[in-house]
C-alpha cells in the first residue's frame, strides 16, 4: 500500500495492522532506493510526496514493480502526481480522512523470468527511462544477459513463507530462469537454491534476483548480516 498525506500517525501504524506500506517511516534510508523512487523519511503531508524520474508518476513500472494495489492519499492523486491521468489509478471510496485508489498493474511479490536484459542502472535511475519489456517474465541485470532454451511448457513459482528475515520460495522451470523478488537488494541478505549457497544478482534496478537451471527447486533468502557482508565482501575480492 501508499499512504500518503494522511498525517504521521497512518505511515507509523502500518506494521500494527499488517500494512506493507514501502513509504513507511524509515529514518535509515538506502541511497539507491531513495534515488530510484524519490522517498525520504516520512510522507505526512502532500509536499512531502516526491517523484523521482524513475518513478515520475503513479502510473509506472516502479510502482506495479513496488506491488503497491491499493492508495490511501490524503488529497486527491492529481495534487501528487501532477502527470496524472484519469484512469492511471481506479477511485474505490472517499473517506473523511483519504482518497481511496486501486492500481490494478501491480506485480506479484515474486516472479519467474524467463529472459534477461543487460542494463545501465545508473543510468536508468538518472534518465527514469525503462527498457519496453514485459517485466512479468523479463528481468533486468546488471551483467551480461543470458538467454534460455525456449519450451512450451510453462513454469511455476510460489511464495510459500514470508517473515522478516526468512523468505522461501517454491519454482518449477523447464528452461530456467530467474527467480525475482520484489523486495529491495541489501547485500546482508544470503540466498540458497536447494540448501546451496546462490548469489543475489541486483535486479530491475533495486530488487533481488537469483538463477535458477531447469527444474524443480527450494529458494531461500535468509537476512543474515554477517554472513551476507562477508559473501558480498568475498564476490567484491
Amino acid at each position: 500500500v501508499e499512504l500518503a498525506a494522511v498525517g504521521f500517525e497512518w505511515p507509523n501504524a502500518s506494521m500494527v495492522h499488517g500494512l506493507d506500506h514501502w513509504l513507511g517511516y524509515n529514518p535509515i534510508v538506502q541511497k539507491d532506493f531513495a534515488q530510484a523512487t524519490g522517498a525520504i523519511d516520512h510522507v505526512a503531508i502532500a509536499e512531502q510526496r516526491h517523484f523521482s524520474p524513475l518513478f515520475a508518476h503513479y502510473r509506472s513500472t516502479m510502482a506495479n514493480l513496488l506491488g503497491i494495489r491499493w492508495l490511501a492519499l490524503g488529497v486527491p492523486a492529481e495534487q501528487l502526481d501532477k502527470g496524472f491521468i484519469a484512469g492511471d489509478l481506479i477511485p474505490i471510496a472517499r473517506t473523511q480522512e483519504a482518497y481511496i485508489y486501486e492500481n490494478p498493474r501491480a506485480l506479484p511479490r515474486v516472479l519467474l523470468a524467463t529472459e534477461s536484459q543487460q542494463a545501465d542502472f545508473a543510468s536508468m535511475i538518472s534518465t527514469g527511462q525503462w527498457p519496453d519489456v514485459d517485466y512479468r517474465t523479463t528481468v533486468l541485470l546488471e551483467a551480461p544477459a543470458q538467454s534460455f532454451a525456449a519450451s512450451a511448457a510453462t513454469g511455476r513459482v510460489q511464495l510459500i513463507h514470508y517473515a522478516n528475515t526468512r523468505i522461501e520460495i517454491d519454482v518449477e522451470t523447464p528452461q530456467g530462469g530467474y527467480v525475482v523478488l520484489n523486495d529491495v537488494w541489501h547485500p546482508w541478505w544470503v540466498a540458497s537454491v536447494d540448501g546451496i549457497e546462490s548469489e543475489i544478482l541486483r535486479a530491475n534496478v533495486i530488487f533481488r534476483a537469483v538463477k535458477v537451471e531447469p527444474g524443480s527447486h527450494h529458494v531461500e533468502f535468509v537476512f543474515g548480516p554477517f554472513r551476507g557482508l562477508w559473501a558480498h565482501i568475498r564476490r567484491l575480492i
